[in-house]
Protein backbone atom coordinates (compact mmCIF):
# COMPACT_ATOMS: atom_id res chain seq x y z
CA UNK A 1 0.00 0.00 0.00
CA UNK A 2 1.53 3.34 -1.02
CA UNK A 3 1.62 6.58 0.87
CA UNK A 4 -0.91 8.88 -0.76
CA UNK A 5 0.14 12.21 -2.16
CA UNK A 6 -2.53 14.92 -2.26
CA UNK A 7 -1.98 17.53 -4.94
CA UNK A 8 -4.12 20.58 -5.69
CA UNK A 9 -4.01 21.97 -9.22
CA UNK A 10 -4.95 25.31 -10.78
CA UNK A 11 -4.66 25.46 -14.57
CA UNK A 12 -4.75 28.61 -16.70
CA UNK A 13 -4.09 29.31 -20.36
CA UNK A 14 -5.90 29.94 -23.62
CA UNK A 15 -9.61 29.63 -22.89
CA UNK A 16 -10.16 27.14 -25.72
CA UNK A 17 -7.48 24.79 -24.34
CA UNK A 18 -8.62 25.06 -20.71
CA UNK A 19 -12.24 24.44 -21.78
CA UNK A 20 -11.22 21.44 -23.86
CA UNK A 21 -9.37 19.80 -20.97
CA UNK A 22 -12.26 20.54 -18.61
CA UNK A 23 -14.79 19.09 -21.08
CA UNK A 24 -12.80 15.88 -21.42
CA UNK A 25 -12.43 15.42 -17.67
CA UNK A 26 -16.08 16.32 -17.06
CA UNK A 27 -17.24 13.78 -19.69
CA UNK A 28 -15.16 11.08 -18.01
CA UNK A 29 -16.77 11.88 -14.65
CA UNK A 30 -20.28 11.63 -16.11
CA UNK A 31 -19.81 8.23 -17.77
CA UNK A 32 -21.77 5.31 -16.35
CA UNK A 33 -18.63 3.15 -16.39
CA UNK A 34 -14.93 4.06 -16.46
CA UNK A 35 -13.39 4.50 -19.91
CA UNK A 36 -10.81 1.88 -18.87
CA UNK A 37 -11.48 -0.88 -16.33
CA UNK A 38 -9.54 -0.10 -13.14
CA UNK A 39 -9.67 -0.02 -9.34
CA UNK A 40 -9.99 3.76 -8.98
CA UNK A 41 -13.25 4.44 -10.83
CA UNK A 42 -14.27 6.92 -13.53
CA UNK A 43 -11.77 9.54 -12.43
CA UNK A 44 -8.71 7.31 -12.60
CA UNK A 45 -5.85 9.22 -14.23
CA UNK A 46 -5.42 6.30 -16.64
CA UNK A 47 -8.86 7.11 -18.05
CA UNK A 48 -7.69 10.67 -18.69
CA UNK A 49 -4.47 9.42 -20.30
CA UNK A 50 -6.55 7.20 -22.61
CA UNK A 51 -8.95 10.08 -23.37
CA UNK A 52 -5.93 12.20 -24.34
CA UNK A 53 -4.84 9.55 -26.85
CA UNK A 54 -1.96 7.91 -25.00
CA UNK A 55 -1.47 4.39 -23.64
CA UNK A 56 -2.04 4.31 -19.88
CA UNK A 57 0.38 1.38 -19.61
CA UNK A 58 3.21 3.66 -20.77
CA UNK A 59 2.34 6.66 -18.55
CA UNK A 60 2.67 6.37 -14.78
CA UNK A 61 -0.84 7.31 -13.66
CA UNK A 62 -1.56 5.61 -10.32
CA UNK A 63 -4.26 7.76 -8.76
CA UNK A 64 -7.43 9.72 -9.40
CA UNK A 65 -8.80 13.26 -9.43
CA UNK A 66 -11.72 14.84 -7.59
CA UNK A 67 -13.51 18.17 -7.07
CA UNK A 68 -13.26 19.27 -10.72
CA UNK A 69 -14.23 22.93 -11.09
CA UNK A 70 -14.00 25.47 -13.90
CA UNK A 71 -14.93 29.13 -13.36
CA UNK A 72 -14.45 30.22 -16.97
CA UNK A 73 -10.79 31.08 -16.43
CA UNK A 74 -9.18 28.61 -14.03
CA UNK A 75 -9.62 24.84 -14.01
CA UNK A 76 -9.05 23.35 -10.57
CA UNK A 77 -9.13 19.90 -9.00
CA UNK A 78 -7.03 17.76 -6.72
CA UNK A 79 -5.46 14.35 -7.14
CA UNK A 80 -4.78 11.48 -4.77
CA UNK A 81 -1.80 9.57 -6.13
CA UNK A 82 0.80 7.02 -5.08
CA UNK A 83 3.89 8.53 -3.46
CA UNK A 84 4.17 11.70 -5.56
CA UNK A 85 2.41 13.89 -8.12
CA UNK A 86 1.83 12.09 -11.41
CA UNK A 87 4.13 14.29 -13.48
CA UNK A 88 3.97 12.08 -16.58
CA UNK A 89 0.22 12.71 -16.87
CA UNK A 90 0.76 16.46 -16.69
CA UNK A 91 3.64 16.30 -19.20
CA UNK A 92 1.12 14.69 -21.57
CA UNK A 93 -1.40 17.46 -20.89
CA UNK A 94 1.26 20.12 -21.57
CA UNK A 95 2.22 18.41 -24.84
CA UNK A 96 -1.40 18.52 -26.03
CA UNK A 97 -2.23 21.95 -24.63
CA UNK A 98 0.97 24.03 -24.84
CA UNK A 99 -0.58 27.30 -23.61
CA UNK A 100 -1.50 25.86 -20.24
CA UNK A 101 0.24 26.99 -17.08
CA UNK A 102 -0.17 24.23 -14.50
CA UNK A 103 0.22 25.41 -10.90
CA UNK A 104 0.23 22.91 -8.10
CA UNK A 105 0.87 22.28 -4.42
CA UNK A 106 1.57 18.72 -3.24
CA UNK A 107 1.71 17.05 0.17
CA UNK A 108 2.80 13.52 1.02
CA UNK A 109 3.29 13.32 4.78
CA UNK A 110 4.95 9.89 4.89
CA UNK A 111 7.98 11.02 2.89
CA UNK A 112 7.79 14.64 4.04
CA UNK A 113 7.13 15.84 0.49
CA UNK A 114 5.78 19.38 0.44
CA UNK A 115 6.27 21.26 -2.80
CA UNK A 116 4.72 23.80 -5.12
CA UNK A 117 5.65 25.46 -8.37
CA UNK A 118 3.57 28.55 -7.56
CA UNK A 119 6.54 30.83 -6.96
CA UNK A 120 4.47 34.01 -6.63
CA UNK A 121 1.72 32.38 -4.54
CA UNK A 122 -0.97 33.21 -7.09
CA UNK A 123 -3.06 30.11 -6.33
CA UNK A 124 -1.09 28.35 -3.58
CA UNK A 125 0.49 30.95 -1.28
CA UNK A 126 1.12 28.69 1.74
CA UNK A 127 4.79 28.10 2.49
CA UNK A 128 4.65 26.35 5.87
CA UNK A 129 2.55 23.59 7.38
CA UNK A 130 2.66 23.09 11.13
CA UNK A 131 1.03 20.46 13.29
CA UNK A 132 0.78 21.28 16.99
CA UNK A 133 -1.61 20.19 19.74
CA UNK A 134 -3.52 17.97 17.28
CA UNK A 135 -4.23 20.92 14.97
CA UNK A 136 -2.86 21.71 11.53
CA UNK A 137 -2.21 25.27 10.41
CA UNK A 138 -0.78 26.76 7.20
CA UNK A 139 1.21 29.97 6.95
CA UNK A 140 2.22 32.19 4.05
CA UNK A 141 4.93 34.11 5.94
CA UNK A 142 7.66 33.26 8.41
CA UNK A 143 6.42 36.12 10.62
CA UNK A 144 2.97 34.55 10.97
CA UNK A 145 4.51 31.16 11.68
CA UNK A 146 6.87 32.59 14.32
CA UNK A 147 3.99 34.40 16.03
CA UNK A 148 1.98 31.18 16.14
CA UNK A 149 4.81 29.09 17.60
CA UNK A 150 5.68 31.89 20.04
CA UNK A 151 2.18 31.54 21.45
CA UNK A 152 2.71 27.82 22.03
CA UNK A 153 6.19 27.83 23.52
CA UNK A 154 5.76 31.04 25.51
CA UNK A 155 8.70 33.03 24.17
CA UNK A 156 9.25 35.45 21.31
CA UNK A 157 10.59 33.95 18.09
CA UNK A 158 11.69 36.07 15.13
CA UNK A 159 13.94 33.96 12.86
CA UNK A 160 13.96 30.51 11.34
CA UNK A 161 16.95 29.54 13.48
CA UNK A 162 15.11 30.60 16.63
CA UNK A 163 12.02 28.76 15.42
CA UNK A 164 13.87 25.51 14.80
CA UNK A 165 15.64 25.76 18.18
CA UNK A 166 12.36 26.43 20.00
CA UNK A 167 10.62 23.49 18.32
CA UNK A 168 13.53 21.17 19.10
CA UNK A 169 13.57 22.29 22.74
CA UNK A 170 9.78 21.89 23.01
CA UNK A 171 9.79 18.40 21.49
CA UNK A 172 12.70 17.22 23.68
CA UNK A 173 10.78 18.28 26.78
CA UNK A 174 7.79 15.99 26.08
CA UNK A 175 7.23 12.28 25.57
CA UNK A 176 3.70 12.87 24.27
CA UNK A 177 3.75 12.70 20.46
CA UNK A 178 0.38 14.48 20.30
CA UNK A 179 1.92 17.44 22.10
CA UNK A 180 4.96 17.74 19.81
CA UNK A 181 5.34 20.34 17.08
CA UNK A 182 5.94 19.21 13.50
CA UNK A 183 7.00 21.81 10.95
CA UNK A 184 7.19 21.30 7.19
CA UNK A 185 8.30 23.92 4.69
CA UNK A 186 7.18 23.83 1.07
CA UNK A 187 9.93 23.50 -1.50
CA UNK A 188 9.50 25.93 -4.36
CA UNK A 189 10.19 24.11 -7.61
CA UNK A 190 10.56 25.41 -11.14
CA UNK A 191 7.81 24.41 -13.54
CA UNK A 192 10.17 22.35 -15.68
CA UNK A 193 11.38 20.36 -12.68
CA UNK A 194 7.88 19.88 -11.26
CA UNK A 195 6.46 18.65 -14.51
CA UNK A 196 9.27 16.30 -15.45
CA UNK A 197 9.47 12.66 -14.40
CA UNK A 198 11.51 11.93 -11.30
Amino acid sequence: MPNWCYTSYAIEGKRKEVQSLYSRMNRLEKRKKPLVKNGFGKTWLGCLVTELGADWENVYCRGSWDNLQYDGEVLSFYTETAWRPMTEVFNLIKDLYPSLKIYYAAEEDGCCLYCTNDLEGKHFPDRYKIEAKCETEYFVTLTGLCDYVSGIVGKEIKTMDELNAAIEEWNEATDDYDNMIYLNEYTIETEDLCLSSN
